[in-house]
């Protein structure tokens, strides 16, 4: 259990950082990622999440809490430029702005509204979007 997660389950209740364009990955995370650490990392994360939805999320640009053990990280940047376009449609559809904190329970509920809106347009060429896609035509 990492230490930010073990926080929360004492309920110190840290700042979560995250990307905006991950709001859309954990709503529609059904166990899946691009390695089995990644996967268990963002199974811990959701449950926590789950567990205590008054967590303070803070939307930040770059690197954050689920990119810790992604295989695509450099450092502080994604090796692939799609996830910065993602954060920047994710911003642009949602009127939220990088820096912004809000609890997890209201940022979950914006991007649902964004996903049933707007998800092809913001993460269509994902190698994730078909399973999200699919999840999201299944809950209307």
């Amino acid at each position: 259990m990492t230490g930010w997660i073990a926080a929360c389950r004492q309920f110190e209740m840290p700042v979560l950082e995250l990307r905006p364009h991950h709001g859309l990955c954990l709503l529609h995370f059904v166990g899946k990622g691009y390695s089995d650490a990644f996967t268990a990392h963002m199974t811990d994360t959701l449950a926590t999440l789950c567990e205590n939805p008054q967590i303070p999320v803070r939307l930040r640009s770059g690197a954050d809490h689920l990119c810790a053990v992604c295989p695509h990280r450099r450092e502080t940047v994604c090796e692939s430029a799609k996830p910065a376009r993602y954060d920047a449609a994710v911003l642009h559809y949602s009127g939220l702005q990088t820096g912004q904190t809000l609890f997890w329970k209201h940022f979950r509920a914006k991007m649902e509204w964004l996903s049933k809106r707007h998800l092809q347009e913001i993460c269509g060429d994902c190698r994730w979007y078909p399973l999200c896609a699919e999840l999201e035509k299944a809950r209307e």
